[in-house]
């Protein structure tokens, strides 16, 4: 297993942990409200969403042509862009922000500075999966 390869399937597996482990917090806000706080519920799907994109992903690196340093930087600019995002709504669940656009919370501009991991990112592994066939 190449290095990319392993970068992705452990942040999957952590992102998978981290969004089970969010549950508790929001099985606990539910039991008090009909509904959960936007953010908690944000934070808990895109973790759990984002864990199995990652172990995805893993396969596609693996089929990649591109050289292993390439793969390796587009795994670790995924994990980061997948670490951020999850950072910024948890950030806003505690912050207890509303509106993280009109406010331009912590956690907006960790959702923000999201995407300079993910595009990137996944760019460089369609170009590598694109290449492959």
């Amino acid at each position: 297993m190449e290095t990319a390869e392993k970068i992705l399937v452990a942040y999957g597996t952590l992102s998978l942990t981290v969004g089970f482990l969010l549950g508790l917090p929001l099985s606990q806000a539910r039991d008090q409200a009909p509904v959960a706080p936007r953010h908690l519920v944000t934070a808990h799907l895109s973790a759990i969403i984002q864990g199995a994109v990652h172990l995805g992903l893993s396969v596609a690196v693996a089929f990649s042509s591109l050289t292993a340093w390439l793969e390796t930087t587009a795994a670790g600019l995924l994990a980061a862009g997948s670490a951020l995002f999850v950072a910024g709504a948890v950030a806003n669940w505690r912050q207890d922000i509303g509106d993280h656009f009109a406010v331009r919370s912590l956690g907006w501009k960790l959702l923000a500075a999201s995407s300079a991991g993910h595009l990137p990112g996944v760019a460089i592994v369609f170009i590598g999966v694109l290449t492959a066939l």
